[in-house]
Order: structure tokens, then sequence, then C-alpha cells
């Protein structure tokens, strides 16, 4: 590793503790043991998933000088906890999804599904920009970034539309949180793919991320359909029990639309000079 390298290793290391020591800390400190626990069983399981989707991505699809490298590996997982260190302190302050006072302290279930969901799109924005050849790390925090920024721009414009931070904050609408945490999954695998790749230049890095535009129709959708619930709420049709059904049932469209969208994309571009 070079000098920068080890720097960013002992940083993103030190957020990673700091992440997974404040994280099961308060699961365990904070959750009142007379109350029951799915929401804690979801945290807890949240980090693990997220390692096992870097560990597969860093042991399959990424760069040839990284698959077979035990510290390289490490390395990345690393500055993967430490991306979510940030991501979700950017959840708790744009999305209004603090996971400590609305989950655990509060039991709001439609914040655990969204949050829960963000959680999961930030961990496959990141995951997806590793994959490809590239010179060093901060190919993967350039194109993963372009990524998460477009993630939260889109997140902030379907709130302004459709107003989804206060229905699952404030109004705990269970099945806008479901839809909402779908959303955040299936916007983050069409923008994960959009960041992966042969890294070139930060110019066609950014041209290559134009591959990402399904997510706009899908943000599109998503407004519609909430903009849809409102009207229904308002005029007091349907029954709450009939809202969660149809919620999983768009949330799983949502995510299919984003899996089938990827796959129509033509073939990532491959950089000669890695191959």
């Amino acid at each position: 590793m070079y000098e920068i390298e080890l720097i960013i290793f002992a940083l993103s290391g030190y957020l990673s503790f700091r992440f997974f020591f404040k994280w099961y800390r308060t699961l365990f400190a904070v959750w009142p043991p007379e109350r029951s626990n799915p929401a804690r069983t979801v945290l807890g399981l949240l980090p693990p998933i997220s390692l096992f989707v870097m560990i597969y991505t860093l042991k399959a699809l990424v760069s040839f000088d990284v698959v077979d490298d035990f510290f390289y590996i490490i390395f990345y997982i690393a500055i993967g906890f430490a991306w979510l260190y940030f991501g979700l302190v950017i959840m708790a302050c744009l999305f209004d999804l603090p996971w400590i006072d609305d989950v655990l302290s509060m039991n709001n279930k439609a914040a655990l599904f969204s949050f829960a969901g963000g959680f999961l799109g930030l961990t496959i924005i990141y995951s997806a920009a590793n994959i490809g050849d590239g010179p060093g790390w901060w190919c993967v925090i350039f194109a993963g970034g372009l990524g998460l920024i477009t993630w939260i721009v889109l997140a902030l414009i379907v709130n302004l539309l459709a107003q989804v931070f206060e229905r699952v904050t404030v109004d705990r609408d269970i099945s806008c949180g479901i839809r909402f945490g779908c959303y955040l999954i299936a916007s983050g695998i069409v923008l994960g793919r959009a960041s992966a790749g042969d890294w070139t230049s930060f110019a066609m890095t950014v041209i290559e991320f134009m591959a990402g535009w399904p997510a706009l129709p899908l943000t599109a959708l998503f407004i519609l359909i909430e903009r849809y619930y409102i009207y229904m709420a308002k005029a007091g049709r349907e029954s709450e029990c009939n809202h969660i059904w149809s919620s999983i049932l768009w949330g799983a469209i949502f995510i299919a639309i984003a899996v089938t969208s990827i796959m129509l994309l033509p073939p990532m571009t491959e950089n000669p000079i890695y191959h």
C-alpha cells in the first residue's frame, strides 16, 4: 500500500469501528427490553448483510489486483463502512430519518422500512462502484459519489412532490414507509449500475454514468403512485391493510423494474488497458 492508502485505511478503519461500536451499543442500550424486538432484529442484521454484499463484490467483480489481495479487500470494506457512516448521517439530516430516535426510541415501523431500504441502497451504490478495473480507491469514491449524490437529489425531489419524509416520521404511514424503502433500494440498484465499470477518466466516468437514466422514469412512477395514495387518503378510501399489501406489490415492482432495466442496458464499457 502507498502512504496515502495507509492514511485512508487508518481513517476508514477508525470510522468503521465507530460505526459498529455506536450501532450495536445503541441497539442494545436504547431499545426497552419489555418491547417486542423485530426492529432490533432487522437493524442488527443490516451491517452483516452489507458486509456480505461487499465481500461478494470484492471477491468476484472488482479489479484484477484486488480480488485475490486480502489486505485490499479489508481496505475497501473499511471504506465501505466509513461510506455507510457518512451516508446514515446524510439520511438523518436530509431525509429526517435518524434511526435512534424514530426506529429505536419511538418504535416507528414506517421509519424502519424506509431506513432499512436506505441502508441497503447506500450499500448497493458503494459495492457496485467497486465493480470493474481501475487505478485506485479514488475511482470508487468518485464513481460512487455520482451515484450517491443523484440518489439523494432524487429522494429530495420525491419528498418535495409527495411529502414522504413527513408521512413516514410524523404520520407513521407504514405503507408509505414500505414503498419508500423499496424505492431507495431500486434507485440504488440503477445508480449502482451507472457507477460501475472500468475506469478511463473523470470525464468518461460522468458520461458513462448516464446509464443511470432509468432512475428518472422510476422516480416519476414512484411520485405518481405516492400522489395516488395521498389522494386516496384524503378521500378516505381503502383500509390500511389493503394499502400494506398493495405497497408490498408496488415495492416488488419498483425493484423488478430496476433489475430489468440494468439487465437491458448495454454491457459496461471495458478499458482495454486492463485486459
